[in-house]
Order: C-alpha cells, then structure tokens, then sequence
C-alpha cells in the first residue's frame, strides 16, 4: 500500500563539518531529520529524476520512502519501481477523471438538465486519442464503447470531460455497480 507523506520534504542542512563531509540535503520527516545525507548534484539529479520515475531516498525497516512527481510516499509492500510509478500514476489518472466528472455535473447544473445526444464524430474522435484507444479500466482493445461517466439519467452531459472508453465487460460492471 503507498501512502503519501505531506509531511516529507527535502531539506537544507546549516553548516557543520560532518555535512561539510557527507552532504547537505537530507530528508525531514515531520520534525525529524534522516541520517541519510545527499550533496547538492545528488539533490538535483533526485529531482530530475522524480520528475518521471520514482525515486527511493530511505529505508526504515520494511517500509521505503519514494520521491515521486514532487511528493512523498511510503511503501510497506517491497514494490517494485515500476509498480509504484504505475499505481501513482493511476491515482493521478483517477483524480483527473473525479476533476473532468465534476466539472461536467457543474455544467450540466447550469445548462439545466440534459437530454441524450448523440456523440459526434468528433468527440468520438477526440476521446479514443484521450483514452489511447483502450478501455480506461482494463486497459482492453476490444469491444469498445463510449460510456458516459456520469450517466445522462444523472445530470450527465455528453461532453469529453464526462465521456471514456470502457469495454463491454467494464461498461456492464460500470452500471452494476450505479
């Protein structure tokens, strides 16, 4: 399980002659500062770096601190790098489609409630280049269909921000669930 830290940060040491030695930046969890000493190129290369992979800056015990995107977060599960870029990027995709869904129902609220409108060619278009041309849940190539996120019953509007690609299986878990 990751967790993110809002309390981690990468911070500046003051000077004395052990960091003068074995660095200048640590990690400072909460109020707390790690033994774990980087000098300045190490810091700047662990910030290009977290840019677009994760990077591991501490062990403690059996959990890891990862430095992902210019946040923290904490692994207890020896997850492999890749797992972790892969699960925090999915969050990020997750909370861009709660964005996308809000603002839509925002619309939708204003333009009073909407009635079922065929999706366009061009919107069509437009959302299979969003979604890669996958199921946005399985990531499946086939039998795909335009799901509306949040449905047109509901307030939905038939816009990108409120379309995605489902497959059929996920589409009918989807309304299962509603």
């Amino acid at each position: 399980m990751l967790r993110v830290d809002n309390n981690a940060r990468i911070v500046r040491l003051g000077w004395s002659l052990s960091a003068l030695f074995t660095g200048r930046y640590s990690v400072q969890l909460g109020r707390r500062v790690s033994n774990v000493r980087w000098k300045a190129r190490e810091i700047e290369a662990i910030r290009a770096e977290q840019a677009s992979m994760p990077v591991e800056l501490l062990r403690q015990g059996s959990r890891r601190l990862w430095h992902f995107h210019d946040r923290f977060f904490w692994d207890s599960d020896e997850l492999a790098r890749e797992d972790v870029r892969a699960l925090l990027l999915q969050r990020e995709r997750k909370l861009q489609q709660q964005i996308r869904s809000a603002h839509s129902v925002m619309r939708a609220e204003e333009a009073g409630r909407p009635t079922r409108v065929a999706v366009s060619t061009e919107l069509r278009r437009a959302v299979f280049e969003r979604d890669g041309g996958r199921c946005v849940q399985c990531e499946g190539r086939f039998d795909l269909q335009y799901d509306h996120i949040l449905p047109v019953a509901r307030g939905g509007a038939t816009t990108i921000e409120n379309l995605q690609l489902l497959c059929a299986d996920c589409n009918r878990r989807k309304s299962d669930s509603l």
